[in-house]
């Protein structure tokens, strides 16, 4: 039956057909459901992008035990999903839109993200959008495509320039590039390979920890992760770690799953559980030990920090598999990616964004 049912998924209008179902019943119908928002409620939950402007390293913001976002709740102002694969209009009939990463600007917040269309080559690209509060976005346009599938677009600043490394080549990937933008948002130019691997780059983070640069990425085929460091930033060939990988046979925290938090006194790092299927949910684990020789983290008891809501419809129904924070004015701003629960009835395309909070 399975076999049936898989076949039948193939079938253009079949599929056609699941895909718009999937969409009308997780994102139209509950979003038309809901009350409309009071005005004051926007204007209470906005965050101004001039209070997190400009960007810092990395690690955006306070950094202790009361400050961290380990419980964060979605904003009711913001509508989720905040934003969906039907708001990308020049990219053809997007599948779905995932991994979202912020950068604040003076007068508005910028968004990237995976643009998925499996009907294209390459099938995914970086899209960008932009908001005046976060939590209302405005779809811009296509900002980075090389010729092969992008994904996890992890943006910062360092020293007043603009960086991007995003996943490349998807599961056959085997390299790291790091992109500085010439004309933000629009233009990324490559500055320097990262790392040329000889094992898979499933998601790259960075940080900067004690005077050093350090990449933290996942590598799918040990279930592990893999850790490289540098003086510079703009280099080329970081040094690999003396124990890679770092971890391994741990599937339910391998792969990044978003913006590390960094402070005076430690680093969390957020990881993809995948122990039960892709992207089930976000667990954060507390960077213990870091130097060029040695490596280890621990599960915070807050994780899964994420996950689907359980329901049998909604945008995060099904899965939760990533989070980016920002820490603005006493309290924090997210944007997370969910997909929704009958995945395997409605094509499994259906990731979309939304915002919460966390104070």
């Amino acid at each position: 039956m399975s076999d049936r049912l898989e076949a039948l998924r193939r079938v253009p209008f079949v599929l056609s057909a699941a895909r718009s179902a999937g969409k009308l019943v997780n994102h139209t119908v509950p979003d038309l459901l809901r009350p409309d928002v009071d005005p004051a409620a926007v204007d209470r939950s906005a965050v101004d992008p001039a209070a997190a402007a400009p960007a810092t390293s990395l690690g955006p913001g306070a950094r202790d035990e009361t400050d961290l976002p380990l419980t964060p709740a979605e904003i009711p102002a913001a509508r989720n999903p905040a934003f969906t694969a039907e708001d990308v209009t020049d990219f053809g009939s997007v599948d779905f839109v995932a991994d979202p990463f912020m950068l604040p600007g003076p007068d508005r917040w910028h968004l990237f993200f995976e643009v998925c269309n499996y009907a294209r080559d390459p099938d995914a690209v970086i899209g960008h959008a932009t908001s005046p509060d976060g939590l209302r976005w405005e779809y811009d346009r296509a900002v980075l495509n090389t010729g092969e599938h992008l994904s996890f677009p992890y943006v910062f600043e360092w020293e007043g320039t603009r960086y991007m490394v995003p996943e490349e080549g998807g599961s056959h990937g085997r390299s790291i590039r790091l992109y500085e933008a010439t004309d933000f948002p629009g233009e990324w130019e490559p500055r320097a390979t990262l790392v040329s691997a000889d094992h898979r780059t499933d998601d790259t983070v960075l940080f900067r920890w004690r005077d050093r640069w350090w990449l933290l990425v996942g590598d799918g085929d040990v279930a592990g992760i893999r850790a490289y460091h540098s003086d510079s930033l703009v280099a080329d060939d970081w040094v690999p770690h003396g124990d890679n990988p770092v971890v391994t046979g741990r599937p339910a925290a391998f792969r990044p799953g978003g913006r590390p938090i960094v402070g005076s006194d430690g680093v969390v790092v957020f990881f993809q559980d995948c122990e039960r299927r892709y992207g089930e949910a976000v667990r954060a684990f507390e960077v213990t030990d870091l130097g060029p020789e040695t490596y280890a983290d621990e599960d915070r008891p807050e994780s899964p920090i994420l996950e689907g809501t359980g329901a049998r419809f909604g945008w995060n129904s099904g899965r939760m598999h990533h989070v980016d924070p920002w820490y603005v004015d006493g309290r924090w701003l997210c944007v997370a990616d969910g997909n929704v629960a009958n995945s395997a009835v409605f094509t499994g395309r259906h990731w979309a964004l939304g915002m919460y909070s966390a104070d």
